[in-house]
């Protein structure tokens, strides 16, 4: 039987998987996912959706329904006994306020249904082998051509089988048999605690909008409420129960646990649904791609559960990877893969570093005094943004209620709280347009030349040429435009990720392609 013809091949239907497989088959690309699992894992698992995964699923039109299955959340909060301190999560820079808890078995379910409407092709019960072909695979040989499509060998219910492909991408997890294949390795490390967890129907029901933390002397737990009404209480193990890794853990040791943090009712459950035990892994892959493959999700990196990065993190992957795919086929190019590795470990190190809430928890417990507490709401509320992702390679506002605090610099993400029209965020529409760059102009009158500039030197910017259905217009009276507008700048050049390539300047524009390149270094 001659191998299965793809343009894309994923491996793993977890949400990155499947985020990714819906993407880039609405773009009009041939796509396969294959799932080792012959079913899905019904455990709640993930459950937070930041703002740019809403506006992510705003733009495959399932916000929607998002919605009406999952809880609207405003705020995370730190629950002190000497008093409590909120981190707003509304009035960012995002079409998309606050964010979202949904169980992570009904997103993938959502997704799936989306990807299979849409033509992706699903090869369930099935394990990834390996893979030859393409540039620098492992198992490539010296005659091979690195133009050649790869091709990937499977085994399942059938026996196995082939499969040629022109991209390969891994989501498979922790465990991942990908990044196994490219000798990529996990690095960093992990928690010295075990964590505990335990879902089920409260003793008081959680009427506050907010994801809360109780922080007592003897540790922390946080209290997530759920859709069904149920919460998740989860936090690090008490280093004197001395967990081994697969331990079993009753409901009545957790709730022994919460209770000497002494806080009575409040985090106490009726009835128990479920009790996990889990470690908490910091790490990213040694390498993210080589050649026409990459790694994306628990593949390419791992981090603690404070603020709900890890799901959050890959569907970032996927807004940065799936247009430099999309881009290279249908342009018969190489995607940059260099540039989705670095910027993809630069966003795992900074959602690393925002799950770090010991030092701030550290200090709410040693608090004293009105001075102390108001400077810990005003750290709070400066930190709380980074948990949103909304602000990649760009330090957040001071503050959500301020109208922005950084300028739109290369690299930068364009909120999209900005645009005039309040239609669903695009992404990669299917059709030849597909990966056209954007370009926001300051006035109409620097639309001409702006065009006719960047279009001629978007690949030396790293980003798809502009072209007919280029622009977006601002509402230049909103405060953030006014605020975040570049001084000096005419015009911003707006890869498909909402990621601003280079700031055209209007001395750039009178003056031409040298000043353009000089002022995107």
């Amino acid at each position: 039987m001659p191998p299965q013809e793809t343009d894309v091949l994923v491996v793993g239907a977890g949400p990155t998987g499947l985020a990714l497989a819906l993407v880039l088959r609405q773009a009009g690309l041939r796509v396969l996912v294959v799932e080792r699992s012959t079913s899905r894992d019904r455990r709640t698992r993930a459950i937070t959706l930041h703002a740019p995964t809403l506006e992510f699923l705003d733009a495959l039109d399932l916000l929607t329904e998002v919605r009406e299955k999952g809880l609207a959340l405003e705020r995370i909060s730190f629950h002190t006994h000497q008093g409590s301190y909120h981190g707003p999560l509304t009035g960012l820079d995002s079409t998309v306020d606050g964010y979202l808890n949904l169980p992570q078995p009904v997103y993938e379910e959502l997704l799936e249904e989306a990807a299979r409407d849409s033509g992706v092709l699903f090869r369930h019960g099935t394990t990834y082998l390996g893979h030859s072909g393409g540039d620098r695979s492992p198992d490539h040989s010296p005659d091979e051509s690195p133009d050649e499509p790869l091709t990937v060998r499977l085994d399942g219910a059938g026996g196995p089988s082939l499969v040629r492909c022109r991209y390969l991408i891994g989501c498979d997890g922790a465990g991942s048999q990908v990044r196994a294949r490219l000798g990529s390795s996990l690095e960093g490390r992990h928690a010295p605690a075990s964590y505990l967890l335990v879902e089920g129907t409260p003793l008081l029901p959680a009427t506050e909008p907010e994801t809360g933390i109780y922080v007592g002397r003897a540790g922390m737990v946080t209290l997530a409420p759920l859709p069904s009404g149920q919460v998740r209480v989860a936090g690090p193990a008490d280093m004197m129960l001395a967990l081994d890794k697969d331990a079993q853990v009753t409901a009545d040791q957790v709730a022994t646990l919460v209770d000497a943090l002494g806080f009575g009712d409040r985090l106490r459950l009726k009835q128990v649904a479920r009790v996990a035990q889990y470690t908490v892994q910091e790490r990213i892959a040694s390498r993210m791609a080589e050649g026409r493959v990459a790694l994306a999700g628990d593949a390419a990196h791992l981090n603690a559960p404070a603020g709900g990065q890890g799901l959050n993190l890959g569907i970032g992957d996927v807004l940065d990877l799936a247009w430099r795919i999309v881009y290279a086929i249908r342009h018969d190019t190489a995607a940059d893969m260099a540039g989705y590795e670095s910027e993809r470990r630069e966003a795992a190190a900074e959602a690393i570093a925002a799950a770090d809430v010991l030092p701030l928890v550290q200090r709410m417990r040693t608090a004293g005094g009105t001075a102390d507490e108001e400077t810990l709401r005003q750290a709070l509320t400066r930190h709380a943004p980074r948990w949103s992702q909304l602000y990649p390679h760009h330090p957040a506002p001071d503050a959500p209620d301020l109208p922005g605090a950084y300028r739109l610099e290369k690299g930068t993400r364009v909120p999209t709280a900005v645009r005039e029209t309040t239609g669903p965020v695009d992404l990669l529409p299917a059709g030849t347009d597909a990966t056209l760059s954007t370009l926001l102009v300051a006035h109409p009158s620097f639309l001409a030349r702006a065009r006719d500039l960047a279009g001629g030197h978007t690949e030396l910017l790293g980003c798809p040429p502009v072209g007919m259905l280029d622009t977006v217009p601002l509402d230049e009276h909103h405060p953030r435009v006014r605020a975040m507008w570049p001084q000096g700048a005419a015009a911003l050049l707006v890869r498909p990720d909402r990621r601003v390539a280079a700031v055209l300047t209007a001395d750039a524009l009178a003056g031409g392609a040298r000043r353009l390149a000089l002022s995107t270094t």
